[in-house]
């Protein structure tokens, strides 16, 4: 079984209890696939915020942002920091009027560049549930981590990061942040699959989901070449070994 079934996840105290036993496992995650790395450098909100290479990246950067929200902290502390582009992705409402506010209001840089599509494996309209939680905007999921019910659900576009790669006119992507609720493994298999050639993966493994699900890509991706250097909550961030680090923070 790779992702929990839906009845499942429905059981709302089988979900919390799930979430709260799982906090165990990202330092024992740690200790058997881990290498830190001091010279990461925190950037963003404490909820939206990242450990990444800010020495290594500058201008000529490509940075991909997929899991908008409504907290662009990190994105924008990026663009201070190290001058690069930000590409961001995100299919939701919400997340598309907070764009767009945040650029209405020139609270937003020209350097960072949006497009209201999704991350998945395919080309194609799909249906992304809402989150249980009230009183805030919450994350919607493709794979309906919450339960939620079917009429909560909206119809958002979805592609392939190879595809969104092509349109940009990218070849390589030196980092690549997702916080896409579950669709990260998708996206994962994509990218080994074709040996995407990537520097750095910022990965929330969204929960819940299996941890044997999460241990196995793990895995596949130190068996790639990813090196796990920084694990914060459930934010892993991985360099990959196969590439050489060229670009540099001026």
């Amino acid at each position: 079984m790779k992702f929990f079934p839906s009845w499942l996840t429905k059981i709302w105290l089988l979900n919390r209890l799930y979430r709260y036993a799982m906090v165990l496992y990202p330092p024992i995650a740690f200790r058997q696939f881990g290498k830190p790395i001091d010279s990461l450098e925190r950037l963003g909100s404490d909820y939206g915020g990242w450990f990444v290479p800010s020495h290594e990246l500058g201008p000529d950067s490509i940075v991909y942002s997929a899991g908008i929200g409504q907290d662009i902290s990190f994105d924008k502390a990026l663009i201070a920091r190290c001058g690069c582009r930000v590409y961001g992705f995100d299919p939701t409402p919400a997340s598309v009027e907070f764009v767009a506010q945040q650029f209405q209001q020139k609270a937003l840089s020209p350097q960072f560049c949006f497009e209201a599509v999704g991350l998945w494996d395919t080309e194609t309209h799909l249906k992304f549930f809402a989150p249980k939680t009230r009183g805030w905007t919450g994350s919607y999921s493709a794979l309906n981590l919450q339960g939620t019910q079917d009429r909560e659900s909206i119809s958002v576009p979805v592609k392939r990061l190879s595809t969104v790669m092509r349109e940009n006119g990218h070849r390589r992507i030196d980092l690549l942040k997702m916080d896409i609720e579950g669709a990260e493994y998708r996206v994962i298999d994509e990218i080994l699959e074709r040996k995407i050639p990537i520097r750095w993966l910022c990965i929330e493994f969204d929960q819940p989901v299996p941890f044997w699900t999460t241990h196995r890509t793990l895995r596949r991706l130190q068996d790639a070449g990813y090196q796990l250097c920084k694990v914060d909550r459930w934010n892993f961030v991985f360099r990959n070994h196969n590439l050489l680090t060229t670009t540099t923070r001026a």
